[in-house]
């Protein structure tokens, strides 16, 4: 039996590390937040000129917890209402498709390991991005949708992306553990 493809949508996180496994089509959308996608003159089917036969991952919330969340106190709260409003998007996609995950948010750099894109800068400190990071994760991986959760692979001892492993910004380079995780998971739920 041939294994599903996956089709990744989302922000650049869609496409780095997915574009280096075999059977997956990478849908990135831009630089998109999870805010403007849980917004609800976007919460529709993502995924409808998908094959329904297909696995759709949505990839989000990284822009968010680098760039937006320190604006927006208490941060608790933003989180919580950012993914509110994502899963209910993410849902929509339950009208055409039945294998549905949510990629997990990638570890933070640090500061002063990383190249900042000045249009997307790193807004509070690193342990404020981390905390934002880990809290957003928990949040998606207590939705009814499959988590993608690579995070460990991709963190250092503590929590933060391992440099040598990314692009030297904010993007996961090395697709062998995800690439795992995948073959361990994508004929599940068929």
């Amino acid at each position: 039996m041939n294994e599903p493809v996956i089709y990744t949508i989302g922000d650049s996180h869609a496409w780095h590390t997915w574009l280096k496994i075999p059977g997956v089509v990478t849908n990135p959308q831009g630089p998109m937040l999870m805010y403007t996608i849980g917004l609800p003159e976007n919460q529709r089917n993502w995924a409808k000129d998908i094959p329904i036969e297909a696995i759709v991952c949505f990839c989000w919330g990284e822009i968010d917890c680098r760039c937006h969340v320190y604006k927006y106190q208490p941060w608790q709260d933003c989180i919580d209402r950012l993914v509110e409003g994502y899963l209910k998007t993410v849902a929509c996609s339950k009208e055409t498709h039945k294998n549905i995950w949510i990629y997990n948010v990638a570890p933070p750099p640090r500061r002063n390991g990383a190249i900042e894109s000045p249009g997307f800068p790193f807004l509070g400190s690193d342990d404020d991005r981390l905390a934002y990071v880990k809290y957003m994760n928990k949040k998606l991986s207590e939705s009814e949708f499959t988590f993608v959760d690579v995070y460990d692979k991709y963190s250092d001892k503590d929590g933060f992306l391992k440099m040598e492993i990314s692009d030297a910004h904010v993007h996961i380079e090395d697709e062998k553990p995800l690439l795992e995780w995948v073959n361990l998971h994508r004929s599940c739920g068929l």
